[in-house]
């Protein structure tokens, strides 16, 4: 993370854990059917955690700007776009109600004015007061951010809506007393530094005419008004700042290189900053080319500490301390905590998800589908070209809209709630993903195999669900969560290592920058992996830092060991697009350069697929048909491209789960005492079909899970498929001389959604059992 001048910190969740604790699966009971599959527009805490849910995705780049990805929108050409522009805002409130929501919500992103720290005028603390001092937050929020549209100028290190627990009241007094807008403060700030000289209204810095740039991003509507802003008000005490735009590379690059004297002041912001704001303050605040080249050695151990406590409280407490300490020394004028702005199409469409607080994008288009439909549809995701990613590659690439289509291909052991999502405390929690579950243990003077000692720490035990596999029908096991682990270097260690058949040296490739900045030493206090069995790893941290516990669940997607463990890790970090072989809800199809997309398209085969999308429903007595379509894919580097092969020599086993039976519990079906299993029979070229005898199965719903098994070169391979098959009763009647046959009234596929299951693993008759979710 350190060292980026746009924190795309992962999104985290958050969850406290003391002593030794279990953390399980989210179970959903009671009814399948609800009445919100149409809704357009879902409340954050309606969000179903299963997917995929729409056919194929196109990230589009093919816009330059935002007002051509509204006018865009408005024709119903795209179906997502951020807005940024007021009017254009206003009239989609207006104009377009039932066409095109406007979604806008607090965004864990802020901006600030950034000061040459090289620079002995702008490094000087009493340059920085006075700047502020010349600052009404209300008419920066009024000018600026478009009446508070756009987002809210709360001119301190932690905003006060969107870290509600985090926040410390006392940097209010702090700045109300030095820093808040006073013109007379603001003159007399500046006479105290050495070298300026007021006089006669005119101001000079060591005998010349003070002149005053501030540099500000080409095309940014709002920066330059910050910039008219700032100039104006400098004039009212006849101090000259003159705004000049720049590209955002050439502000970036004089912001952030050494010596930091090439300029006076600029702003750019930090964005998707996740809710463990000790983690990113650390991130942004202890390496000085974030900050101008800001470095203060009190403020660094605060946050250390802060970043590392044992407890909660102690992270609070020490994160409160930093937000003080940063107050007093000021090396950024905070000038906006932002709005997530985004605009999405409505007809045709359903399930959008409204987030309340968000870490980066108002709408999340987690659940979005076809309205009365799933699996089908093309979904046209629109970023501007200026956004477009360097490369799709799971090793290098760290930006938001790179992750936007990997988040789509890799998964990683645990996922956020969305539910307060930026607050450290219940009900606030992770939740289990391709991990099954998890235990935390307390360690005290434990000695590791390789003869280093855990004074006192946390072992995490991580046990992953038995049926995620990657698409070319490799397990996915904990020997790819620990390769993944070494493979980005978490933990940020030198020297070299040799981990699941690949050789590193970490200094060469830390030295020479082949690494993935955004992961890189983000879990410092992780010390020791160990793959027990293929579905358990225990993680071996030094530290009790709640924050250490949740980054080594969350903070990294999981890779593919047996795609990756041959090539040395330089020579990924060249490639533009790796071998995008997924397990993740989407599946990649191809970047079309020319047409600036990037598109994937859903993995019906993926572990957490809604298996009510597959619903048929027979008459108890019939036998229902379940055809399995086993599909494995690979790589092919000359087109970047995969290549399906359909695979016809797999035995496919069929088994029933318990979904939802009056009186059963979720698990496997039983038929006197045996589990129900049923040989799917070969009917060529990939397609496998089993015939289902529902006689002695009582009426309601059930759950159907094909597990496929064929080897490649002695390797297992697997793939699953699922559905749903709906039992309904033969209810007789008697009514002389007729006898009528009725059933009842089957399930709408457009009224059931996404439920979370539980499964348990059985091995009964050489028959693996499997444990979904």
């Amino acid at each position: 993370m350190k060292g980026n001048y746009i924190l795309l910190a992962s999104i985290f969740a958050l969850l406290i854990l003391f002593g030794i604790s279990i953390i399980s699966e989210p179970i959903v009971a009671s009814g399948y059917a609800i009445s919100d599959f149409n809704a357009p527009i879902l409340n954050w805490y309606q969000v179903r955690y299963s997917e995929p849910w729409v056919g194929t995705i196109v990230y589009l780049y093919s816009y330059s700007t935002h007002t051509a990805e509204y006018n865009a929108l408005i024709q119903g050409k795209i179906d997502f776009a951020t807005l940024d522009h007021r009017d254009e805002i206003q009239t989609l409130l207006t104009d377009y109600k039932g066409k095109v929501y406007v979604a806008i919500s607090p965004v864990t992103s802020f901006g600030q004015l950034v000061f040459a720290f090289g620079n002995n005028l702008t490094a000087n603390l009493y340059f920085r007061y006075a700047i502020s001092s010349l600052i009404n937050p209300q008419n920066v929020t009024a000018d600026v951010w478009d009446n508070g549209v756009l987002g809210t100028d709360y001119p301190y290190f932690v905003s006060p809506v969107v870290y509600k627990s985090w926040f410390n009241p006392e940097v209010v007094q702090y700045y109300d007393q030095y820093e808040s807008y006073n013109l007379t403060r603001a003159v007399m700030y500046l006479e105290k530094i050495p070298g300026i000289t007021h006089v006669n209204g005119q101001w000079y810095y060591n005998g010349k005419p003070l002149q005053l740039t501030f540099l500000y991003g080409t095309g940014s509507a709002p920066q330059e008004r910050l910039a008219s802003l700032l100039s104006t008000e400098a004039k009212m005490i006849n101090l000259t700042i003159t705004p000049q735009p720049v590209s955002f590379g050439t502000l970036i690059t004089l912001a952030t290189t050494p010596p930091y004297d090439d300029f006076n002041m600029t702003t750019f912001g930090w964005i998707s900053l996740g809710p463990l704001v000790p983690s990113w303050m650390e991130g942004i605040y202890t390496t000085p080319a974030n900050v101008g080249g800001f470095s203060n050695s009190t403020i660094d151990t605060v946050l250390t500490d802060a970043a590392t406590a044992p407890t909660t409280q102690q992270m609070i407490n020490q994160t409160m301390e930093a937000e003080y300490l940063l107050q007093q020394q000021l090396p950024y004028i905070i000038v906006v905590w932002s709005n997530a702005i985004q605009g999405v199409y409505l007809p045709g469409w359903a399930n959008y998800v409204y987030l309340n607080v968000t870490d980066v994008y108002a709408v999340s288009i987690t659940d979005v589908h076809p309205s009365g439909s799933a699996l089908n549809g093309t979904f046209y995701f629109s970023s501007v070209s200026s956004d477009t990613p360097r490369h799709i590659n799971p090793y290098a690439s760290t930006t938001l809209y790179a992750f936007n289509t990997l988040d789509d291909l890799y998964d990683s052991l645990a996922v956020t709630n969305y539910t307060m999502p930026t607050t450290f405390n219940s009900p606030y929690y992770l939740i289990p993903w391709v991990a099954k579950n998890w235990t935390t243990i307390p360690l005290h003077d434990y000695k590791l195999p390789n003869g280093g000692v855990i004074v006192n720490g946390t072992e995490l035990v991580v046990n992953l669900v038995h049926n995620d596999t990657w698409i070319d029908g490799v397990p996915l096991t904990a020997y790819d969560v620990n390769f993944s682990i070494w493979w980005y270097d978490l933990p940020g260690m030198m020297g070299t290592n040799t981990f699941d058949g690949l050789h590193v040296n970490y200094t060469y490739l830390a030295v020479n920058g082949f690494i993935n900045s955004d992961l890189f030493d983000t879990i410092p206090g992780l010390v020791w992996t160990n793959v027990t069995n293929p579905y358990q790893i225990e993680i071996f941290l030094n530290t009790t830092s709640p924050i250490q516990e949740i980054l080594a669940l969350d903070e990294y997607p999981i890779v593919p060991a047996h795609i990756f463990n041959t090539t040395p890790p330089q020579l990924v970090y060249a490639e533009k697009i790796a071998p995008l072989i997924s397990s993740g809800p989407y599946r990649w199809v191809e970047w079309n350069i020319p047409a600036e997309e990037i598109i994937v398209t859903a993995n019906t085969h993926y572990f957490r697929i809604d298996p009510y999308l597959f619903l048929q429903t027979v008459k108890k007595g019939q036998t229902a048909t379940f055809t399995a379509n086993v599909t494995a894919y690979s790589w092919d580097n000359s087109t970047q491209t995969l290549v399906p092969t359909q695979i016809s020599n797999a035995t496919v086993y069929v088994y029933l789960k318990y979904l939802n039976v009056d009186g059963k519990p979720y698990g496997n079906v039983t038929i006197n005492g045996k589990p129900y299993v049923v040989m799917a029979k070969n009917m060529g070229n990939g397609i496998y079909q089993a015939s289902i005898n529902t006689s002695m199965l009582t009426p309601g719903v059930y759950e159907i899970v094909a597990k496929a098994v064929w080897t490649v070169n002695g390797n297992m391979r697997e793939e699953f498929s699922y559905g749903s098959l709906n039992v309904t009763p033969t209810v007789t009647t008697t009514v002389p001389p007729v006898t009528t046959t009725t059933t009842t009234s089957s399930i709408n596929v457009a009224l059931v959604a996404g439920i979370v299951i539980v499964i348990v693993i059985i091995v009964a008759a050489a028959v693996v059992f499997l444990r979904r979710r």
